[in-house]
């Protein structure tokens, strides 16, 4: 396991949970031509925060935080559609072990903290956020795949994001406006799985922070 004293663990968790707020909700307001950029400094700061915020680091996690970072940037430098896909690929990945380890870490806490509540509420929106790559691959690859308020999601090179994201976060909590509907079976599905999941990653959290906090009560 790599330790590495990076400062208190709660400010970095303060970090990524803001930049992971920022990500989901103020950078798809801002103009689309903005988005390719906005997003790539925020999942900067993700990955670094993330990365700091785990107490148990392996060199698994060493290796795939260095790359998805490089990744990210390499795939800006040279702009090729290839490497885009790879550095979205390496981002769902990233996030999805941040997912698990943050879960991992709540489950081992001793007590309800400061840290805990922000590595749990984190780990939520991670979730939407990797839901939302998931659906833009989607979109890029199956015509049809959503209704139409997604076949704008690219417009003159510039990626407009805040479609997929929408629909993520309004599909995992369970919402279902009907103004965007999916379509295919795949699309379908992963609806089907992100509604289900966000459930459970709910029911999971709550019930291990009510069970601390009541062994917490118990003991005093």
């Amino acid at each position: 396991m790599y330790k590495i004293n990076f400062g208190s663990t709660s400010l970095w968790s303060s970090i990524l949970l803001c930049s992971v707020i920022i990500t989901a909700f103020v950078i798809p307001v801002l103009p689309v031509h903005m988005h390719g950029r906005s997003f790539n400094l925020a999942y900067t700061v993700i990955y670094i925060s993330a990365f700091i915020s785990l107490k148990k680091r392996n060199r698994t996690i060493v290796i795939l935080f260095i790359t998805t970072f490089l990744m990210e940037w390499i795939s800006v430098i040279f702009n090729l559609e290839l490497l885009n896909d790879v550095s979205k690929g390496l981002n769902i990945l990233f996030f999805l072990v941040v997912v698990v380890a943050l879960i991992l870490q709540i489950a081992s806490a001793n007590e309800v903290s400061l840290t805990v509540i922000l590595d749990s509420v984190a780990g939520y929106l991670l979730i939407g956020i990797v839901y939302s790559i998931f659906i833009f691959f989607i979109i890029k690859n199956v015509p049809d795949a959503y209704s139409s308020q997604m076949d704008e999601i690219v417009n003159d090179g510039n990626i407009n994001a805040s479609p997929p994201l929408y629909f993520s976060f309004v599909t995992i909590a369970s919402l279902g406006y009907g103004d965007i509907v999916p379509l295919k079976p795949i699309s379908r599905s992963l609806a089907t799985f992100i509604a289900v999941s966000g459930q459970f990653y709910i029911a999971i959290i709550v019930a291990m922070l009510v069970g601390k906090f009541a062994s917490q009560r118990g003991s005093k």
